[in-house]
Formats: C-alpha cells, sequence, structure tokens
C-alpha cells in the first residue's frame, strides 16, 4: 500500500511541473504587430539618407502592413517612418466600414490626410504643397512644415493601383506614407526621399501587380542612324547658324590732358650790356 501511495505522489507531483511548462502557444499577446528584421521592410529610403532602425509588420486577411522606423534627429514629437500597405488583388473593403481582420484602405482626402498629418506630426502647421510631383512609381502629394526650432519636416503620401476594368481583375494596391523631420533638412532635400525610395517585396498572389509592367525600351535602341551618346547630345547648328554675341566693350576711361609745359624762350646771341664782351679764341 505504501509503494503504491509512494507512486501516485509522484504521478502528482509530475503533472503539476507539466501543468508549469508554457508552450510558444499559450503566449497571447495584446497586439497582433510582430518586429521583424529590417531586411524585410517593404519599402527602403534611398541609400545615403537616413537609416532603417526597425520595423513592425501586421497581418491582416487582405493586406500587410508595416511601420518602417527611421533614424529621427531633432526636437519635434513623433518618430520618422514609412508606413507602407500591400492590399490583396481581391477583397478590397469599401471605405464604408471594415469587419473582422480587415485592413481599411487610407483615404487620401484633405480631411483624412488632415487628421493623419495631426497625429503624426503633432502642433506642426503643414501646408499642403499645389505643384504637380511623380516619382517612378506615378503621381503623389505632400506637405511640408517647420516643427520646434524651425526644423523642416515633410509629409507624403502616394496611392499605386493599376488601372481596373470590368474584363480585368484587380491587381491590388499599394498605400505609402512618409513623415520625416530633420533639423538640418531642406524641402528639396526631403522631399528626394519621396522621389527616390524603392519597393523591397511583393505579394505572391494571382494577378497581384499594382504599380504595372517596366515600360518598354527606348525605340531608338538597336537602331542604325540614331547615335546614342553618354552625355548630352552635340549641337546641329553649325558655327555659321549659331548666333553672334556681341563683345561687351570696354569701360571708357576718362582722358586726362597733359598740362602745358611753357616752351623756354630762345638765348638771344647779342651780349649782355654791362657786361665786358670777351674776344673768341683764335682760329687754329
Amino acid at each position: 500500500m505504501a509503494r503504491v501511495l509512494a507512486m501516485v505522489w509522484v504521478g502528482l507531483v509530475a503533472a503539476g511541473c507539466g501543468e508549469q511548462k508554457l508552450a510558444s502557444a499559450d503566449l497571447v499577446t495584446a497586439s497582433r504587430a510582430i518586429s521583424v528584421d529590417v531586411g524585410r521592410a517593404l519599402a527602403l529610403p534611398p541609400p545615403g539618407s537616413f537609416a532603417v532602425t526597425g520595423v513592425t509588420q501586421r497581418s491582416y486577411e487582405n493586406a500587410v502592413a508595416q511601420v518602417i522606423s527611421l533614424t529621427t534627429r531633432g526636437r519635434t514629437p513623433g518618430e520618422n517612418a514609412i508606413y507602407v500597405a500591400f492590399f490583396t488583388a481581391a477583397d478590397l473593403p469599401d471605405s464604408a466600414g471594415v469587419e473582422g481582420n480587415l485592413l481599411k484602405e487610407p483615404g487620401i482626402d484633405d480631411f483624412a490626410l488632415g487628421r493623419e498629418m495631426d497625429e503624426r506630426l503633432p502642433g506642426v502647421a503643414m501646408s499642403p504643397s499645389a505643384v504637380f510631383v511623380q516619382n517612378k512609381y506615378g503621381p503623389f502629394g505632400y506637405a511640408f512644415g517647420r516643427g520646434i526650432g524651425g526644423e523642416a519636416c515633410l509629409y507624403a503620401w502616394q496611392r499605386i493601383a493599376n488601372s481596373d476594368s470590368v474584363f480585368r481583375p484587380r491587381s491590388g494596391l499599394v498605400s505609402v506614407r512618409l513623415r520625416v523631420c530633420d533639423p538640418a533638412g531642406t524641402e528639396a532635400s526631403l522631399l528626394r526621399l519621396a522621389y527616390d525610395y524603392v519597393f523591397n517585396a511583393s505579394l505572391r498572389r494571382p494577378g497581384w501587380n499594382p504599380i504595372g509592367d517596366a515600360p518598354p525600351p527606348a525605340s531608338e535602341i538597336g537602331k542604325a542612324g540614331t547615335p546614342i551618346y553618354p552625355g548630352p547630345q552635340p549641337s546641329a547648328v553649325t558655327e555659321r547658324e549659331m548666333p553672334r554675341v556681341a563683345r561687351p566693350r570696354p569701360a571708357r576711361v576718362p582722358r586726362v590732358e597733359r598740362s602745358q609745359i611753357p616752351t623756354p624762350a630762345s638765348i638771344s646771341d647779342k651780349p649782355l650790356e654791362g657786361y665786358p664782351t670777351v674776344p673768341p679764341p683764335p682760329a687754329p
């Protein structure tokens, strides 16, 4: 009996120890966002600009979204980052609302963009630009302002989608937001980030191609009679056809008149009065 009781006690202790051992599936986090390696970022800034310090990713049933953190300098509240979302080619949610684990497509109207800038650039007066700008992926918009201490701040947005039709399935969608402030930056230097950022991934889904195919090469390539030079092509205008440029005349130097030097009076040969006349020397 004692032996049976001992075996039961050992079994209970083993069962208690087994319950204390946790599995990876037992941990439930409050957010579905995970940190991934910087090499798996969906988009990257241009070389020589801001470094990528971290990538936070969240997966949805219809999209994959990332917050790509960049080096942040200055005193303006907020974090320099690229916000990217890849939407699938099918089942894009309507703008009216989203149910379940679906990501709503970010709007590009004035109200939606103003709310985003108030959240990511608090206290900074941003002025949207009315100039049409376009990078290699298509047109985009941006706003510029001054943060704390006068540092330059830029917020850019872009919606990339290929043309869809009734006879053609949806090709997906890419949403991009860029928030950056830099005390040593200018509007032109920060705008370069919106021009030169690149995508680093794609979705392996049928029909997913929001950017479209690459443009064909120039028609002049490989044809005779169309030379291609490494630099700017020389002008075909001959020297005779080129307009002559008038040479600037030298500045006129004021003429300085010479002062009239009086001519010395001629010496007379007559002997002076009151003095003895000296005879000339005798001839040899």
